[in-house]
């Protein structure tokens, strides 16, 4: 494979769990289907569903353990579904917390130049080439400028991960690096939680769950942003999410279907009906065989 092949090689990461299991089927096939060869899938789940995610497992598709990803330490109690521990001092992590450790712990394992987090509930519907998210040796990142007004969740984002990363806070509107398909490069991954390690001086996922309020995404492009810079850290900022997504925070309604349907781009390349929405199973699948129907047309 020639040097620019090698530049070129994008991962798709997703961490998933055993509810999300259908979608998660739907979301790789859609990967093999739509991402070039020799993209890969990497599938990051519970321990106890390995069992339930391996008949996912192929050439393109690699299923692990969440637990054997993260660094050592974090275990689930029985019946304690949404939390995990982490010894000694059994600090509480809630499993969205775990599943943004899965994703930036992943980097150091890769050898693809570009990490590609895509959720669950994320879909591909067309050709996707591997220069959306890398160009020329720079990887694409996601920032809508002024993206965040008045969304609490994320300005207390923001302000947390300054505080790791011991930069200046901005005022809103704030810049926002949240989407569903979202490009890293995994050296600059590493290079985000050393800093974290040197800001706080303890490990970076032990500073990172303490957070509590914490983002992976706002934790790689502030890190861009502020601290090294868009050259240093061979980067693009693209504005675009490439993803047409239903963000709620109230569930898709029927009635609404064929406006989400129609108001997909041309060249988006992905859709998704966001899980938190709790959108109802028949509406998301109707609305996914509808934009299947529309981009075959």
């Amino acid at each position: 494979m020639s040097l620019n092949g090698l530049e070129r090689r994008i991962a798709i990461v997703t961490p998933s769990f055993a509810r999300d299991f259908e979608l998660c089927t739907q979301l790789n096939e859609s990967v093999l289907t739509y991402l070039p060869p020799p993209t890969k899938h990497y599938l990051m789940v519970d321990g106890k569903d390995l069992d339930l995610f391996r008949v996912l497992e192929n050439d393109r598709t690699v299923v692990a353990a969440i637990e054997d990803v993260i660094p050592s330490g974090y275990f689930k109690l029985p019946y304690v579904k949404k939390w995990w521990f982490s010894t000694p001092a059994l600090v509480p992590a809630k499993g969205w917390l775990i599943q943004q450790l899965a994703k930036i712990s992943t980097a150091r394992f890769l050898q693809e130049a570009v990490q590609v987090n895509v959720d669950s509930d994320v879909r591909f519907m067309r050709k996707v080439d591997p220069a959306l998210f890398v160009q020329d040796g720079k990887t694409r990142l996601y920032r809508e400028p002024g993206g965040i007004a008045s969304l609490k969740p994320h300005v207390k984002w923001h302000k947390n991960v300054c505080r790791l990363l011991n930069v200046a806070p901005d005022s809103l509107p704030l810049d926002d690096y949240v989407g569903n398909v979202i490009s890293w490069n995994p050296k600059i991954v590493i290079e985000a939680c050393t800093r974290v390690e040197s800001v706080t001086g303890k490990p970076w996922h032990v500073a990172f769950t303490r957070g509590r309020l914490v983002s992976e995404y706002f934790m790689y492009g502030l890190y861009v942003d502020k601290v090294i810079g868009q050259e240093a850290a061979h980067v693009w900022i693209d504005e675009r999410s490439w993803c047409h997504t239903h963000w709620g925070p109230e569930p898709l309604a029927p009635a609404k279907v064929d406006d989400f349907v129609n108001s997909i781009r041309e060249d988006d390349v992905a859709f998704s009906i966001a899980g938190y929405t709790a959108t109802d199973h028949d509406t998301t699948q109707r609305t996914t065989k509808l934009v299947l129907e529309r981009v075959a047309r």
